[in-house]
């Protein structure tokens, strides 16, 4: 399921236009497809700044680290996304933006991710065929839900 909807990433960015919210929501699901398990327990994207994305990291050595492979990361983003959406990356050190350690898993659960997605509407309007307007507002509902807990 997350293989086909990243599919539908780079097709999803073209069709809605100018929405900034809907764009950076991609990234985020983007940024989850594109670094591996252990990255994404130390970190959390927090915004799009124009093409800059802000990355919140554990500490001052994930930071180092991650400035190594900023080049990787920014090429499988913008592969996964279809257009060069992202011109750098800018890591800050942050550990209270991130989810707690203990949790077994960061998958989370979600009931009605259609609901979250409501401010979206105007933006997947715009998305002219059913099926990827669907599931963008899938994606974005869901993305809008665990930003919420």
């Amino acid at each position: 399921m997350m293989t086909s909807l990243l599919n539908l990433l780079p097709r999803m960015l073209r069709h809605i236009g100018d929405s900034d919210e809907a764009r950076q929501h991609a990234v985020f699901a983007a940024w989850t497809a594109a670094v591996g398990s252990q990255i994404r327990k130390v970190t959390e994207p927090l915004r799009l700044e124009r093409k800059t994305l802000i990355v919140a990291v554990a500490d001052q050595t994930w930071r180092s680290q991650l400035d190594r492979i900023r080049g990787q990361a920014l090429f499988r983003l913008n592969s996964l996304l279809g257009a060069p959406v992202i011109t750098t990356i800018e890591f800050i050190v942050n550990p209270d933006c991130l989810h707690a350690k203990d949790q077994p898993s960061r998958e989370i659960h979600f009931t009605a991710p259609e609901e979250a997605a409501l401010p979206l509407s105007n933006d997947a309007a715009r998305i002219s065929n059913p099926e990827l307007r669907d599931a963008f507002l899938r994606a974005a509902g869901k993305c809008l839900e665990r930003r919420a807990k």
